[in-house]
């Protein structure tokens, strides 16, 4: 049966039974001072299994005898709130176990309320870490991705200055391949002129000497 302070039993029962805690729900409403979850749409059966863990979490806690939490089994299963409803459920409670008061019930919801924001906390730091574990994962590989696209884009733009700088180099080349002959010409004439008058010159010589072998086969007799 239950003492006189059945608060305080409660919380010396919490030292060594606490709600199961499953990683894979995080109530979509949670919420703590330091970094508000995003509203998210949440499926009914989401709510529905993350409530069916709360429920089992509180039987795991429930006292011997009759506290709140078989007030509120007795209060929900008829579906109404209605005062004739609560009425009846305290006079069956004060028939289970006259230590119970109004003051008491009161103090264990307290208690049973406390213990489902505790939970709820519980569950509100595993999102959280696993939203900023996510955030994390996701700045880096950002990260990575922004380096490897400002090197392609500085390559880029090195490849496209490497360019111009061969395209500039090639129209300069190109003209100065037009230049060329006109460079070379005046040589090139020079020495055409010299090897003209080369000829010239070889023939001349080669007339003046041809008339005097002629003029020495003409004119002297032995």
């Amino acid at each position: 049966m239950k003492t006189d302070e059945p608060t305080a039993g409660k919380e010396e029962a919490n030292d060594a039974i606490s709600f199961p805690a499953n990683e894979t729900f995080v109530p979509a409403a949670a919420k703590s001072s330091n970094t508000p979850l995003p509203a998210t749409p949440v499926a009914d059966a989401v709510v529905s299994e993350v409530i069916e863990v709360y429920e089992s979490g509180l039987e795991s806690i429930n006292m011997p005898g009759y506290d709140f939490y078989e007030f509120y089994k007795a209060i929900s299963s008829t579906g109404q709130t209605s005062e004739h409803t609560y009425q009846l459920a305290f006079q069956m409670a004060r028939s289970m176990d006259k230590t119970i008061t109004v003051q008491k019930l009161l103090q264990d919801a307290e208690f049973y309320i406390s213990k489902i924001n505790e939970v709820h906390g519980q569950y509100v730091g595993q999102g959280q870490s696993k939203l900023q574990a996510l955030e994390e994962q996701k700045r880096q590989e950002k990260g990575q991705l922004q380096g490897e696209i400002d090197h392609a884009t500085a390559r880029i733009t090195q490849l496209k200055a490497e360019l111009q700088q061969l395209e500039s180099g090639l129209q300069q080349k190109q003209g100065m391949l037009g230049k060329i002959d006109d460079g070379f010409r005046p040589q090139e004439q020079a020495i055409r002129g010299k090897l003209q008058a080369n000829d010239s010159a070889r023939s001349l010589s080669i007339g003046k000497l041809q008339q005097i072998r002629e003029g020495i086969a003409r004119y002297i007799k032995q």
